[in-house]
């Protein structure tokens, strides 16, 4: 497999990129372990391109990083982000980018990130009571891996039926004999929080990432 980096637009990122190449090198075959399915081929290559006129933080689609120059020329301690975006190639998901379940693709990527890639330190903080399992990305990390711990792989069988297109929620219902709503309201009890909170507008999530845009990129090939 290779990494391809390309810092032709961005010549402050030259170093930068090269820290990218080197980490995403390291932990390929780990994210590909942890996200292991039946149906997993992985990729042989990945292309990594700085922006300069992409204003986001980074998207992946297909075998394809895209990354914003000037996020990144001040936030080059953000690996993780781009640990995330390799997790979405890997994840290569048929199904769970819809309006109703993206944020599973968003929660598992940073599981990844999170739970695996980053010191246990950056580890994501407790839900709060104006937080909900569909705001995606840490929110939704935290909380599957809180249903995982308990119910030890549910995110292997997530991941599967995500990439192989069959995802509903009743999967928990299915193999845990729970709704997901269940396990999120025992997540809140569990932390001493109400639990007959409701999601509020979860449209751009609280770390700047607008999910709309990335989904219709990330699943455009």
């Amino acid at each position: 497999m290779e990494i391809i980096i390309d810092t032709s637009d961005a010549p402050g990122l030259v170093n930068f990129g090269q820290v990218v190449k080197s980490t995403l090198v390291e932990w390929f075959d780990r994210v590909g372990d942890i996200l292991e399915s039946p149906t997993y081929t992985p990729p042989s290559q990945i292309n990594v391109y700085f922006d300069p006129n992409y204003d986001g933080v980074a998207y992946a689609s297909g075998n394809n990083i895209v990354g914003s120059v000037d996020y990144y020329l001040t936030h080059q301690d953000d690996i993780g982000s781009m640990v995330h975006e390799m997790a979405h190639v890997i994840q290569s998901y048929r199904s769970c980018y819809t309006n109703d379940d993206w944020y599973i693709t968003e929660g598992i990527a940073d599981w990844v990130r999170f739970f695996h890639y980053e010191p246990a330190s950056n580890r994501p903080p407790k839900p709060g009571s104006d937080n909900h399992y569909s705001q995606g990305y840490r929110v939704t990390a935290y909380f599957l891996d809180w249903v995982n711990a308990r119910y030890n792989p549910m995110i292997y069988w997530i991941n599967k039926d995500c990439r192989e297109g069959t995802y509903n929620h009743q999967i928990f219902d299915r193999l845990t004999g729970k709704s997901i709503d269940q396990h999120w309201q025992e997540m809140l009890a569990s932390l001493g929080l109400p639990t007959d909170l409701k999601p509020s507008d979860f449209e751009k999530d609280p770390y700047g990432y607008d999910h709309k845009l990335r989904h219709k990129i990330l699943h455009s090939h």
